[in-house]
């Protein structure tokens, strides 16, 4: 543990930078997730509306996905992210202050567009910013301070929301409007942030932006049908986790609470350990195993009746197939040429939503229909499939020098 937090501290300064927002923009995330639902059911909406402005958003940014890498690789990771920052950032605001269910699907809809070009520019700007160092570290660092800043905000919410009750002149507002709009103010910091960074990538931004010939590499068609898979399966069940626990163990609200926050503060150490395991195993393996060893606690979770097998099965299959996560995208990333990060990370984020969302709506489908174990046995093949195949084409990438070897053992001439 002294040495993981050791490491921390030996990230250069772009890094180090880039972590503290993403704890940042994960406090506001963390506190969206809670309040946000329940902000437009509080305006008189329904939920089939809801759901709506979800599948909007998702949909924007599952479109944009691959038009935003080639901008990413093109104009560059940094400052693709402070053009997209910034005005994310801009439409949130409007979000929280309309009653009108056209800006609000307009604004979700501009919103995730420019937060898929945000996304799309992590993975490529956190490997060639390490130089260096060990980037399974810096990626389950990222991770981590994510996931942690993703319950304190959850925490937040609670607390901010008792509070307006307190002051009268705020009471009309609504307590969830306020603070959706307290959190919103986070994002301004977590812009700024990223003006004071560097981007030591070698590529060379283009004035004149094209979209002409892009080639996806057999690399990146490998790893978007992994990806899809693992969306396919994950879509069949994590949406629904809360419903299976209410619905199959009939299991309380405080319950439910309780065993998602043991999985993911057992998921921060995970995160933290992960670049061990990778010094044991290396990072395909690791990948391979744990997603593997999350199976068996899918198929306890399907045959179980009993809450508590059901919800230890929860937390250690929650734990095993994402903790591996900064090892696959740290392997992930060393295994593309710099130029075609972007545009890998922007398909395969666009293959893993839209299986994502196909099968969310079949798992929705079956357990409408009163069958709620058969989208974990879909989920069980999907993963099993996901995992022989990461295995099959890159058991062996690793004795090989990685490909980001070639373009970042030296930082960036213009640095």
């Amino acid at each position: 543990m002294g040495n993981y937090f050791r490491e921390l501290f030996n990230f250069n300064i772009d890094v180090k930078l880039f972590l503290l927002r993403t704890f940042i923009i994960s406090l506001y995330a963390g506190v969206y997730g809670v309040v946000f639902n329940l902000y437009i059911l509080d305006l008189g909406f329904r939920e089939d509306f809801l759901g709506l402005l979800l599948s909007v958003t998702l949909l924007a940014s599952s479109l944009t996905s691959i038009p935003a890498g080639i901008l990413c690789d093109r104009v560059g990771r940094r400052r693709s992210m402070v053009v997209s920052s910034f005005l994310s950032a801009a439409t949130v605001f409007p979000i929280f202050l309309t009653d009108s269910p056209v800006l609000l699907l307009l604004f979700c809809g501009i919103g995730g567009v420019f937060n898929s070009v945000s996304a799309v520019c992590v993975a490529p700007f956190l490997i060639e910013n390490n130089v260096g160092k060990n980037s399974v570290r810096v990626f389950s660092a990222n991770s981590a301070l994510s996931w942690t800043a993703s319950v304190a905000g959850c925490a937040i919410s609670g607390v901010l929301s008792g509070i307006w009750v307190h002051i009268p002149a705020l009471a009309n507002m609504g307590s969830h409007r306020l603070t959706l709009l307290a959190a919103a103010f986070l994002l301004i910091p977590g812009c700024i942030l990223l003006l004071f960074m560097k981007d030591r990538s070698e590529l060379k931004p283009v004035n004149k932006l094209t979209f002409r010939g892009f080639k996806l590499s057999p690399n990146v068609k490998k790893f978007t049908a992994i990806s899809m898979l693992i969306g396919t399966g994950s879509g069949m069940i994590v949406p629904y986790f809360n419903v299976y626990f209410t619905k199959v163990l009939n299991a309380g609200v405080f319950e439910i609470g309780i065993v998602f926050a043991a999985a993911d503060i057992l998921m921060v150490m995970g995160f933290m350990a992960i670049p061990w395991l990778v010094k044991k195993i290396g990072k395909v393996r690791s990948s391979v195993i744990t997603e593997m060893s999350s199976v068996p606690f899918l198929i306890m979770m399907a045959a179980t009746n009993n809450f508590m097998i059901a919800s230890t099965s929860y937390v250690a299959r929650m734990f095993l197939m994402n903790v591996a996560g900064p090892a696959t995208t740290s392997f992930q990333m060393e295994q593309l040429k710099a130029e075609e990060r972007g545009l890998a990370v922007g398909v395969m984020s666009t293959g893993n939503s839209l299986a994502l969302c196909v099968s969310t709506y079949a798992g929705g489908l079956l357990m409408a229909g009163g069958n709620y174990i058969l989208p974990y046995w879909i989920t069980c093949a999907a993963y099993i499939l996901a995992a022989c195949l990461m295995y099959h084409y890159f058991r062996n990438a690793e004795k090989a020098a990685p490909v980001m070897h070639d373009n970042l053992s030296q930082p960036s001439a213009a640095i």
